[in-house]
């Protein structure tokens, strides 16, 4: 996917990506959808395309609702550190988990609601989702709830039809373009003005010219093409039609302690964690947490208050890779612009600690101190 499409797609596809407004992209993914053939090769598109038609019909008409004084508002905005969204179907124990974590008790569970778990000083925004019911609008807005996330809870009961239960979320999932395990390539495009076409990363079986190739009959002439892993022509031309997000993703399985041998095979093919939920003080919400931190690249940084000489309990949760430089910025801008040189206590010294300058890499459990001009 896609498989051959015909020039009169990939030009009506232009008019999709030059959209400026809900209602002009609607009608031109209505023209896109009418010139893709119908074959096997184009089963996912033409599906993808249908639920992208779905979301953005629901979303002009919360829009119409909203400036006319209705509508309901479905959109949780991030706080603490990472954001983790709850799915299930109806009954599958999914807000008794997450009122077990959080200690909060959703009111109406037709709503997304947001309880913060603490882990190590790591901040989990758990959102409780409304249950998945099957029809499109709904469907729309969790995916859209989920893409907007750092990770997924996957929460299934055990006592009904498991794989049931999680092929549902996955299909759903996989239409928005969400994947719950890393995938081989990644590749994001970015449209520039000018500039030409440049890839980052590597590519299989293609070269540079073959995606300059490809990406002009797409009416893109202008592009950084970012790639994680080794990618092939097929992968970028996913890309066109919209990047594979990657959420990393546990199951949960709830209202017992114990699984049958089928539902067992089935979840350990699925690929990823599952974790057994039947007592609330029995949940280890540790092993999850730890996934989710270390699949998500993260790290914790420690600051020191260089008055007091005391070491703050809450750490700043950034990417693994991050310079002082950049957590600096992140703790004060005054800090970043009058930034001199840092402290740093590691593991990794003989000695502490280090003086070190604005490009040093840090790395979790790190502690440190800027020092400003």
């Amino acid at each position: 996917m896609p498989a051959n499409l015909p020039a009169e797609a990939k030009s009506k596809w232009r008019r999709v990506m030059e959209a400026r407004t809900p209602e002009e992209k609607l009608e031109a993914l209505q023209e896109f959808l009418s010139a893709v053939p119908k074959h096997k090769g184009t089963e996912r598109l033409r599906m993808q395309v249908t639920r992208q038609i779905a979301a953005l019909r629901r979303e002009i008409e919360l829009r119409r609702r909203k400036r006319t004084g209705g509508g309901e508002q479905f959109f949780v905005e991030k706080e603490g550190d990472i954001q983790v969204v709850l799915l299930g179907l109806p009954m599958s124990g999914k807000t008794s988990l997450f009122k077990c974590l959080t200690g909060v008790d959703p009111a109406d569970t037709r709503k997304p609601v947001p309880g913060m778990k603490v882990w190590e000083g790591v901040y989990f925004q758990l959102v409780d989702a409304p249950p998945f019911l099957g029809d499109a609008a709904t469907q729309a807005r969790l995916t859209a709830l989920a893409r907007n996330a750092d990770a997924l809870m996957l929460v299934v009961d055990a006592t009904a039809d498991v794989e049931y239960q999680v092929t549902t979320l996955l299909n759903s999932l996989e239409d928005a373009r969400i994947t719950v395990k890393r995938p081989r390539a990644q590749v994001e495009i970015e449209k520039r003005a000018t500039g030409g076409v440049v890839v980052v990363g590597d590519l299989e079986g293609a070269t540079l010219q073959d995606v300059i190739s490809l990406l002009r009959e797409y009416g893109i002439y202008h592009a950084a093409v970012r790639i994680q892993g080794r990618a092939t022509l097929d992968d970028v031309e996913e890309a066109v039609f919209g990047g594979l997000s990657y959420k990393p993703s546990v199951i949960v399985t709830t209202k017992t302690g114990t699984l049958g041998e089928r539902a067992k095979s089935y979840l350990t093919a699925v690929g990823v964690p599952v974790f057994l939920f039947s007592k609330c003080e029995e949940f280890e919400f540790g092993g999850v947490a730890e996934y989710f931190f270390k699949e998500l690249d993260l790290i914790r940084v420690y600051t020191r208050n260089p008055k007091t000489g005391e070491v703050e309990e809450r750490p700043v949760v950034t990417k693994r890779g991050a310079r002082v430089l950049d957590v600096a910025k992140m703790i004060h801008t005054q800090l970043y612009e009058n930034f001199k040189y840092a402290l740093v206590w590691s593991n990794r010294f003989t000695f502490n600690p280090r003086r070190v300058g604005k490009d040093f890499i840090l790395e979790d459990g790190d502690i440190i101190q800027i020092v400003g001009g």
